[in-house]
């Protein structure tokens, strides 16, 4: 039998890579996450767009009225509500956002007054879609009694930790429950999983398997968290898929029964598990698993165990399999279970090709890998053989492993002529791989490496261009989730009716979501399961009947939770009669495919009438089944007689659906008896509506598949059948000895057993090892391994139903601002308490010291924003104003429903920004010192925009808004996209630019996607853009050898093991063989992989950087990594840890291996100083100005790395589920962090100058940076800008490169924006001339940037004024620093100016000759006392 997950066929041939030391080292691996924008909207099509308008209206026009105007114009009538106008902008700017259809879009679009009008996308900081999809939103009426309701899920296991399953909230266990839990050093039960139990009756736990009910295979916890998991906001797939995960019933209680392992499910165990599973109470059982070939009923235990369930009222949900669309193919097709097929939902995958003609092809794969629109050299597999082997291009054409010549692949996309799982091109080292294929591609997979599959049009055209073009090109672009219009429709792979033991019973009966679903997973498995890729995952996608199957038990155990004493045959009449009905258009087999329809869940807890039956009904069945009352009596202990007339009444079952069969070319009439019982309206009047259409010319499907085909299926069934079959080497199988329901009275069952086998078993041989299992809590039976012989002995004994082989199943201290100059005794303004921060984030913990309003005065009159208190938040003098923003109206749990900050970074980023002197403030006695912020005594404004789940452009929109019109003085916004948009299609750039014009200036993160060149997402010539750099400390936590030997490495260990010395072992020396690990597996550390016994109250050395979870959980008190990974910023762990780099981690591993009782300790972390700082750090996002090529970005950079600031007392310091610690201030690292320390300096130039437009303040800290060096930081300007800023020096920085509005329309008109989109942008009626379309290098920026095409030389004459705001009477004479192939030259070369606020204008003309390079050096102009330096950057840019 096979789990009921597509693909499942290849599961063998993989499973091995379980085991290679890549796939458990991927287990310990921190992933960075990957944020996508994804719009949102609801059910009837309508999308959040924003309608940007530009300036306000001059005069007293209500905007708020404009807006409704408009919506009225293009909205059908009456329609224009609070759910559609979701906020008007019309304090600072002009535009709206509303929910919106693509069309009513359009129409907005070309109105006049507007700007621009485009969807809203998420920043970084669906819901497991297919319940939305249904009509099952999370607003969905609920029942009190959910929480009481437990889904019983037979499968692989489940993942506990998973954030799915997590307990907070639930109340007590339900009364009724009578299970247990199976605990292990690696497994606990909480209350939302409630129990768990695992089988395994032959013993063999292999090294890819835990022996608990925990997960491996991934399978049990998808299907658990889809059926019953929890709201879990932000799962994604690296950003796929990206929403709310959750189950049908989030609030129900899990109860596990892992009885499948990674060689398969056997029937002695999932006859144990169904035996457990309903004596302990469960109200549904989820079944994933299914034969490979049918069965006569009760020759096949999940019928057994399901009619058992029933006759106890436990509804059994099953999936119908994946052997579609073959007809007949169904498995699991018993009239007591619900028979799920699997069908799509509304989106779909798509993976575009890009040629390097520019055209693209849209395939089909789930690619998490993003090439970010890079060309490779592109090669047909063909052209590639690997004739070393023997292979020719007939062989390679498919790409198959060892066919391709690596020397003309690796570092190439390539083209073949299949679709395979891309084992191939990932041997050959190819950067990516476009398939073609004739297949089905109404599912998806992913792989190894970036991949795209191809229909064969498409395909060929591809070819024929990689063959006629001389260098050809390519690029494969991240998958997308598009719409898929003709959803839903039932899947290939889904198994089709008939129904192959009873043709008037209709299966499946219903179809569900299983296609491309996104769901919790194990994160012991990687993601494709293959030997090379390490990518773990806490939520994958996955298709299959496997998936749809827990759609329906989660809709069935919805219907329960309303009416839980309706029968399980009740329960699915309600799902199968208010099904969607659905169309033979897209699926030919019609009922056969999709049942009585797609599952409705919301309408199925009011069906109005039900198709009720009980086990009565079923015993009638059974006759006209041919079952004999011997038989009967024994199943049910029934006393029933079949007559003649029940005989034949297998149609008469009072089923839900109608089904006649005859013979090819007969006609027939057939009467069907039905019984409905009322269920809706007291009162109540039904009208039968009859839809029958003309009689159809083929009277069967059959004739669809030649008997040929038919023969290959039995043929291929009895295969695997002999290759299912498990036993031992004395032809000794596992044989399932099924007796039907418990006898009456104290009779031992297993006495009973005991006692049969010994009468067809050789004297003393029946023992645990021969009696697996004695089912005898539910119903009656055994598990024995036994001859066929015996096997026929027991088949003829009285009492017993049926005897038949077991078939196996298959399934990131203020120090910073002194390394800046700016220590406490710096001179400030008498104004700076009149200085107000703009603060957009996570909120704040108003409750910190550094937030204490003691010694302030008034609020500055010029304030005029509000505190939106509540009962656990309030403002003061510090804290002067605080909102919140969430349009969508939806909050987690994890949230606060105010301006109180939940997450740490917004409460981390005010403080470092304005936050007030906090002496002694420490991470455990680390960085102890005063913390502060740039400015101490400025007010905060806190614009609360980012939640659990993330930060929405109309919210970061509303909070500009209203920041502008509050009168803040700098706004600061440490958040960013994961991609680069136009200016005004990005609400970031579109809030900065209506703060320029108000005065404001925005400083922004450049982004934590670094080192990869233009990754760099906030970048608008009007703001500020701030990169990440070390300071002068660095966090050493030093461990010490037995021999007293001292090794320095890193991370935040706030743990003092006081100099004790402890055992030291290797974590290879340790693997938990019981649970089938080997040293290759427990020398990385991973969770489980440690055996507890020779680890607990030792220090472990492991193989690698992860978050050490696995020598926590085996009680280790200490651990040494080894890493070659980035150690420019570090972490807090939960235990004393230290990262070695790979030569001293080489060192101490010998001596661990080489020392009779090796011993060590781990000293506390020490602050010692940084001579190489500062840098630039690795993950600070880099330029060049992806949109702007000529505008140099990053501005500058500041201290992002290792920063102590304020924290929330909300959540634990590692944020990890053991980790109690809770800390008011907080040491992480990011662009998040630099950001703020830009804020504080700009807001403190802004104190000595407040008349200062924003350009000007922004060109006092870049021309007064500290220069660095590219020596430390290779991507030199594209990664630090101007230079490390240097606060105390900007406030006076001799000359400004002012620039004020007019200035920025002008680079508009440069950067080809139309005056009417400039007039409605800045009200200005200025008209674009030839001259100046060309010239945003013009803009008046502190800063040269000279691009040209790769291999060009280029000269380029660059205009720049300066403003004197040094010494009245002053000269300036320029310095050029130009290195070897650039050339700078300055007219004129002198500057004199006679008066503050005298500007001077000159010309720069600078050229290089330039490869695929860049070079760089600086101007300044310099008066002896002032050096006003700007950085001069010539490259190769591929930027049009």
């Amino acid at each position: 039998m096979a789990l009921s997950t597509a693909k499942s066929s290849s599961k063998n041939s993989t499973m091995a890579a379980q085991t290679s030391p890549l796939a458990r080292l991927s287990l310990i691996i921190f992933t960075l996450s990957m944020f996508m924008w994804f719009s949102h909207g609801s059910s009837d099509k309508r999308q959040v767009y924003i309608v940007y308008m530009g300036n306000l209206p001059k005069g007293k026009v209500s905007t708020t009225s404009l807006h409704t105007s408009m919506l009225h114009e293009v909205l059908p009538s009456s329609t224009v509500g609070s759910e559609v106008l979701l906020y008007s902008y019309h304090r600072s700017f002009n535009g709206f956002a509303a929910k919106l259809t693509k069309d009513e879009a359009a129409k907005l679009r070309e109105k006049d007054g507007v700007v621009s009008v485009f969807r809203s996308q998420k920043k970084q900081l669906h819901t497991t879609r297919s319940w939305d999809f249904m009509g099952f939103n999370k607003k969905v009426k609920r029942s009190i009694i959910e929480s009481d309701i437990i889904v019983g899920m037979l499968d692989t296991g489940i993942w506990p930790e998973s954030q799915s399953f997590n307990d907070t909230g639930l109340g007590p266990i339900p009364i009724k429950w009578k299970g247990t839990c199976q605990s292990s050093a690696n497994f606990t039960c909480n209350r939302k999983i409630i129990g768990a139990k695992y089988y395994r009756a032959n013993g063999d736990i292999s090294p890819y398997d835990y022996k608990s009910p925990r997960d491996s295979e991934g399978h049990g916890t998808h299907t658990s968290s889809t059926a019953a998991g929890g709201l879990v906001s932000k799962a994604s797939l690296y950003g796929i898929a990206k929403g709310t995960a959750r189950g049908g019933v989030p609030s129900a209680r899990i109860a596990v029964y892992k009885i499948c392992w990674s060689d398969g499910c056997y029937d002695e165990d999932i006859l144990a598990a169904f035996d457990d599973a309903i004596a302990d109470g469960v109200d549904i059982i989820s079944l994933s698993v299914g034969s490979i070939f049918s069965s006569e009923y009760f020759d096949d235990t999940i019928a057994i165990g399901a009619f058992h369930s029933m006759k106890n009222g436990v509804l059994t949900s099953n999936s119908a399999g994946n052997s579609g669309p073959i007809l007949s193919s169904i498995t699991n097709f018993s009239p007591w279970s619900l028979s799920v097929a699997a069908s799509t939902i509304d989106r779909k995958f798509i993976t575009k090709v890009k040629l390097g003609n520019g055209k693209i092809y849209e395939g089909t794969s789930i690619n998490t890998f993003d090439l970010k629109g890079k060309m490779y050299p592109f090669i047909a597999g063909a052209a590639a053989p690997n004739t070393s082997q023997g292979y020719t291009s007939e062989d390679s054409r498919f790409c198959g492993p060892g066919t391709l010549n690596e020397t003309l692949v690796k570092g190439k996309i390539v083209f073949c002529d299949y679709d395979s799982d891309g084992t191939g091109p990932a041997q050959a080292g190819a950067i990516g791989a476009v398939f073609q294929s004739g297949g089905y591609k109404d599912y998806v997979f992913p792989y190894s490496l970036p991949l795209s599959n191809l229909n064969l049009d498409d395909g060929r055209n591809v070819l024929n261009y990689v063959n006629t073009t001389e260098n050809p090109t390519a690029t494969i672009f991240k998958t997308n989730v598009e719409d898929d219009q003709f959803a839903p429709f039932v899947v290939s792979f889904s198994s089709r009716g008939p129904n192959p033991a009873t043709p008037d019973i209709l299966k499946p009966d219903v179809t569900a979501p299983g296609v491309d679903i996104l769901a919790a997973w194990s994160e012991v498995v990687p993601l494709t399961e293959t030997k090379d890729d390490t990518r773990i995952v806490a939520y994958n996608i996955i298709s299959g009947t496997s998936m749809s199957c827990p759609h329906a038990t989660g809709a069935a155990a919805y219907v329960k939770s309303f009416h839980p004493t309706w029968s399980p045959a009740a329960i699915k009449s309600a799902l199968m009669t208010t099904a969607f009905p659905m169309s033979s258009k897209n699926n030919l087999e019609a009922e056969f495919a999709y049942g009585a329809g797609h599952i409705n869940p919301a309408q199925a807890a009011q069906p109005g009438l039900v198709y009720d039956a009980g086990e009565i009904d079923y015993v009638k069945f059974l006759c006209g089944q041919g079952y004999t009352p011997k038989q009967l009596k024994l199943i049910t202990e029934s006393n029933f007689t079949c007559s003649e007339e029940t005989n034949g009444a297998v149609w008469d079952l009072n089923y839900p659906s109608f089904t006649l069969s005859a013979t090819p070319g007969n006609s027939i009439t057939r009467v069907f008896h039905r019984t409905v019982t009322n269920v809706g309206s007291p009162v109540s009047t039904y009208k039968v509506v009859v839809n029958a259409p003309p009689a159809p010319q083929n009277s069967t499907m059959a004739a669809r598949t030649s008997p040929l085909a038919w023969l290959s299926l039995v043929i291929f069934t009895l295969s695997m059948f002999m290759s299912c079959s498990h036993g031992s080497s004395d032809n000794r199988k596992v044989y399932i000895v099924y007796m039907g329901s418990l006898p009456k009275g104290k009779v031992s069952t297993t006495s009973l057993h005991t006692s049969m086998l010994h009468e067809v078993l050789p004297g003393n041989t029946v023992g645990s090892d021969v009696l697996l299992y004695s089912y005898h809590r539910s119903f009656n039976g055994f598990a024995a391994k036994l001859t066929k012989d015996e096997a026929a002995k027991l088949r003829g004994k009285d009492g017993v139903v049926s005897v038949f082989l077991s078939q196996r199943k298959q399934l990131h201290t203020s120090r910073s601002w002194d390394f800046m100059g700016l220590n406490r005794k710096v001179k400030r303004s008498v104004i700076e308490s009149d200085i107000i921060v703009g603060m957009l984030d996570t909120g704040i913990w108003p409750e910190s010291q550094s937030f204490n309003d003691t010694g302030f005065g008034p609020i500055p009159r010029k304030w005029r924003g509000t505190c939106q208190s509540s009962t656990n938040f309030t403002c003061n003098n510090k804290i002067i104003g605080a909102r919140y923003y969430r349009a969508n109206g939806d909050y987690s749990p994890y949230d606060y429903i105010s301006p109180r900050d939940s997450e740490g970074h917004g409460t981390h980023t005010s403080s470092t920004a304005a936050g007030g002197l906090v002496s002694k403030a420490s991470l455990y006695g680390l960085a102890k010192g005063t913390a502060r912020g740039g400015v101490p005594s400025a007010r905060i404004a806190v614009y609360k925009i980012c939640w659990y789940d993330g930060c929405y452009d109309e919210d970061i929109l509303a909070a500009f808004d209203d920041a502008i019109a509050d009168g803040v003085d700098i706004i600061s916004l440490s958040v960013g996209s994961i991609f680069w948009s136009d200016y005004f299609d990005d609400t970031i750039a579109i809030g900065a630019f209506h703060s320029m014009k108000n005065g404001i200036l925005t400083s922004n993160s450049a982004g934590n996607s670094g080192p990869s060149p233009s990754s760099i997402t906030n970048f608008s010539p009007w703001s500020l853009s701030v990169a990440a750099s070390t300071i002068d400390r660095k966090f050493v936590t030093k461990v010490k050898l037995g021999n007293g030997v001292i090794y320095e490495g890193t991370s935040i260990n706030t743990f003092d093991l006081k100099g004790k010395m402890y055992p030291f072992i290797a974590g290879a020396a340790a693997p938990n063989t019981s649970q089938g690990y080997t040293s290759e597996d427990s020398r990385y550390c991973g969770p489980g992989t440690l055996d507890e016994t020779l680890v607990k109250g030792k220090i472990v050395f492991c193989d690698y950087d992860s978050n050490a979870d696995g020598p926590v959980e085996a009680g280790a008190i200490g651990a040494v990594f080894q890493s070659g990974r980035h150690k420019d910023y570090a972490f807090a762990y939960g235990l004393p840890l230290s990262n070695l780099n790979l030569d001293d981690g080489r060192i101490v591993f010998d001596y661990v291996n080489t020392t009779e009782n090796p011993t060590a300790t781990i000293f506390k972390t020490n602050v010692e100083d940084n001579q190489f700082a500062p840098f630039v750090v690795s993950f600070s996002s880099r330029g060049p100005n992806p949109v702007t090529a000529d505008i140099l970005k990053p501005d500058l950079t500041a201290p992002g790395v290792d920063i102590l600031a304020a924290w929330s007392e909300a959540l634990p310091l590692t944020e990890t589920e053991d980790d109690t610690r809770v800390v008011s201030y907080n040491i992480i690292s990011g662009t998040s962090m630099s950001c703020p320390h830009a804020t504080g300096a700009a807001a403190y130039v802004k104190s000595f100058h407040p008349t200062w437009s924003p350009a000007a303040i922004k060109s006092a800290l870049m021309t007064t940076a500290f220069p660095m060096s590219s020596e430390n930081n290779i991507e030199a300007e594209f990664a630090y800008g101007a230079g490390h800023i240097n606060p105390a020096l900007a406030a006076r920085p001799g000359l400004i490169y002012d620039a004020g509005e007019i200035d920025y329309v002008k680079f508009l008109c440069g950067q080809g924006y139309s005056p009417k989109q400039i007039k409605l942008i800045t009200e200005s009626n200025t008209k674009c001339s030839e001259v100046m379309n060309e010239a945003v290098w013009d803009l008046n920026y502190p800063s040269f940037a000279l691009s040209t095409t790769p291999g060009d030389s280029v000269t380029r004459v660059f205009h720049r004024t300066v403003t004197n705001v040094g010494s009245p009477v002053s000269t300036y004479k320029a310095v050029v620093n130009a290195p070897p192939g650039l050339i700078i030259q300055v007219e004129p070369s002198v500057l004199s100016f006679k008066s503050l606020g005298q500007k001077q204008s000159f010309t720069v003309t600078i050229g290089a000759q330039l490869g695929n390079s860049m070079v760089s050096g600086s101007l300044i102009w310099d008066d002896g006392v002032h050096e006003v330096r700007s950085p001069v950057v010539a490259y190769a840019s591929l930027l049009e």
